[in-house]
């Protein structure tokens, strides 16, 4: 009887979905599929390096092409050796190929699936990374071409899911490359004349040409190669995005940087995590920063391997106690030494973005880091205690000084909530900011604001808006602050903001339930600048890495509880490094005015320690800004009720405004110290 032997029949296409769903699983948020591509292209055009040592020259790019109305997504690299290794061309010698197991046979590893030229000690030896090409293609088709560096031969081919299921691939050299090049390629390209290599994917994933759009992937490269960045930048290290509209380069993240304002920081030196192990770190980084606005992406410990970040682990799941979340930090491991070579051979999950904390050695790591943090946030009690009692002093002040000026606003009939309909001047408000937050939807079940559980506030995002005249990175959160200082983030985006407006972030709706105690509310947002511009904003602001941008949104509610009787205004602190801006004031919707201060100006910080001080500081001021709030209103409604204020207007004299503010202004403060 004949023996025959089979060959099993795969399902490729089921391979493929398979590997994107374990990059789905680690990955926790909607676009994953982007983030996984971008850590396996860079990855591995990073381990293809000319320059092992510094990454001379080197360079990654994302492109987005529109070709006959269609997308194509173009990953190419420079300063890379290219699809190095022996020329096959037929199955039997890629089978000899593939058997041998060496390294350096970039070519067939990179055309084959579930093989690897790496060795079982490298990172990405599981050969997933390249089927996330095919992963990110709608069509399952990818083209590529490569001019190697050790034999200067140019390669082309095309990698495509058959109607079979079975992932095939044609191949060519030399010249019969290029002309196949020019046959199956699109008009106005051209065969790459540089060492390295270009994988075309065409027709890729919806979610990947949002990334790209909107910033995010940007973001996401920052952040995870955000150490290959810092050591190798100065040897012309390069990672791009191009959006078909600008090229940004990836940059290192502003909170990463040394010497940061309002931040304490310790560094750990090298040090073996585990008695009688040569498991050693290289260096432990931690920082607490309560009020840098550090984002969720950066938030916790990131542990680094080979220039990337593969996971952070948040600092208040390693310890927990008050103030946890506002420690970030980085921990770095020694290159080709054991802790770093048994963490990737035994810990690190096959998509780069995990470890396994129950095995050994990261089992050592996780107590090691628990114990450093601990020990770090013993030494932060006193300034965690110092930080609640500044925030205890201004909430204080705030309150009292408000007490204090409501008399003055009623008398001068600035009404606030629920007082009354008074028509305030459109230019109280200060002008549109160039890059600001719309939140033009918000509804409330009832005009009060009072919310009961199981109802909604509706229209919980914002609408980012760029006037500046370019485009810019920017983190936006969303968020939800509660009376006693405690928040809850909505959404938290990096974009890329182009000149217009920009899609919605937060959420459509959020339903009031128990998790909300009764008590009152405010819906926050904030948008902070990701990178340095030349151009100042109107008011001469910088705009670095980390400057805050907007901070105006503040829509307040109330759960199971009714409102209280408010004041005609409030007083919010705001701080920026601007020297112009001390006090600014805005009417706000049926709710009177809102007097933001800047508690970063030299003078006000001098009051930030003495409750009274700063009461009697925000009422003084506070006082004079009520004068000019009246006269303004008189000026919009021609309303005569005021002498003093209606012939100062009738008079047009400008030499008698000041006197007039002073004189109402000091006869408010006569009558308060008197008592």
């Amino acid at each position: 009887m004949e023996h025959r032997i089979f060959r099993q029949i795969r399902n490729d296409a089921k391979d493929i979905e398979a590997v994107a769903d374990g990059y789905k699983t680690k990955i926790a948020h909607e676009l994953w599929l982007a983030e996984g591509l971008q850590k396996d292209a860079i990855q591995n055009s990073w381990d293809a390096r000319v320059d092992k040592k510094h990454g001379k020259n080197w360079e990654c790019g994302f492109s987005l092409l529109k070709i006959d109305n269609k997308n194509v997504l173009c990953i190419s690299d420079r300063g890379t050796i290219g699809l190095n290794g022996m020329k096959f061309d037929d199955e039997e010698d890629l089978v000899r190929i593939l058997n041998k197991n060496l390294p350096g046979e970039d070519l067939a590893y990179f055309l084959n699936s579930n093989w690897s030229a790496k060795s079982s000690e490298e990172g990405g030896n599981r050969g997933r990374g390249k089927t996330m090409f095919l992963a990110a293609s709608q069509d399952k088709i990818v083209f590529f071409d490569s001019l190697r560096s050790f034999d200067n031969l140019y390669v082309f081919g095309k990698l495509y899911l058959d109607s079979d299921k079975q992932v095939k691939f044609s191949l060519y050299y030399g010249d019969n490359g290029k002309e196949m090049f020019k046959h199956e390629m699109w008009d106005g390209m051209y065969p790459i004349d540089w060492h390295g290599t270009r994988i075309f994917i065409k027709n890729p994933d919806k979610v990947i040409v949002k990334a790209i759009q909107s910033g995010e992937l940007i973001s996401f490269i920052s952040n995870s190669r955000w150490e290959t960045l810092k050591k190798y930048g100065r040897y012309g290290v390069k990672i791009f995005v191009d959006d078909g509209d600008e090229k940004k380069y990836a940059t290192f993240p502003h909170w990463y940087e040394k010497d940061l304002a309002d931040v304490q920081s310790k560094e750990f030196p090298p040090m073996v995590i585990k008695e009688k192990t040569e498991y050693k770190t290289k260096r432990l980084v931690l920082r607490y920063a309560p009020n840098l606005n550090v984002p969720e992406s950066i938030r916790g410990i990131a542990i680094q391997r080979a220039g990337m970040t593969i996971q952070r682990i948040p600092a208040d799941d390693l310890v927990h106690e008050e103030g946890m979340t506002n420690i970030y930090g980085w921990l770095e491991m020694e290159e080709k030494k054991p802790l770093e070579e048994d963490m990737k051979k035994f810990c690190e999950g096959p998509e780069h973005f995990d470890f396994s904390w129950t095995q050994k050695p990261a089992k050592y790591l996780r107590d090691y880091l628990r114990t450093k943090i601990r020990e770090f946030a013993k030494e932060l009690k006193i300034l965690e205690s110092e930080q609640a009692k500044k925030n205890k002093i201004q909430k204080t002040a705030e309150e009292e000084a408000l007490k204090l000026l409501t008399p003055l606003f009623k008398k001068l009939g600035l009404f606030g909530k629920h007082k009354g309909k008074r028509k305030k001047k459109s230019s109280t408000r200060s002008k549109n900011e160039p890059l600001r937050l719309s939140i033009p939807d918000i509804q409330f079940p009832r005009d009060s604001r009072r919310v009961n559980y199981g109802e909604k506030v509706k229209g919980t995002y914002v609408i980012p808006i760029n006037e500046f005249g370019e485009s810019i990175l920017v983190l936006v959160r969303v968020f939800i602050a509660s009376a006693d200082g405690r928040t809850e983030i909505l959404q938290e985006k990096e974009i890329n903001l182009h000149i217009g407006k920009d899609s919605q972030i937060g959420t459509d709706e959020i339903i009031i339930s128990k998790h909300y105690s009764a008590g009152g509310y405010s819906l926050r947002a904030r948008m902070i600048a990701l990178e340095n511009k030349n151009k100042p904003l109107p008011d001469g602001t910088k705009i670095e890495k980390g400057t805050i941008l907007y901070d105006r949104i503040n829509q307040k509610f109330y759960v199971e509880t009714d409102p209280p009787e408010s004041g005609p205004l409030r007083f919010e602190p705001n701080g920026k490094e601007d020297k112009g801006y001390l006090l600014q004031w805005e009417p706000e919707d049926n709710e009177g005015y809102v007097i933001f201060y800047n508690d970063k100006h030299p003078k006000i910080q001098t009051y930030l320690t003495d409750v009274e001080k700063l009461t009697n500081y925000l009422m003084e001021q506070g006082a004079l800004i009520a004068c000019q709030i009246k006269l303004e209103e008189l000026l919009v409604e021609d309303d005569k009720s005021e002498k003093e204020f209606s012939e100062l207007i009738k008079s047009k004299d400008l030499s008698k405004v000041l006197p007039v503010l002073l004189a109402k202004y000091s006869e408010f403060l006569w009558d308060y110290l008197k008592e």
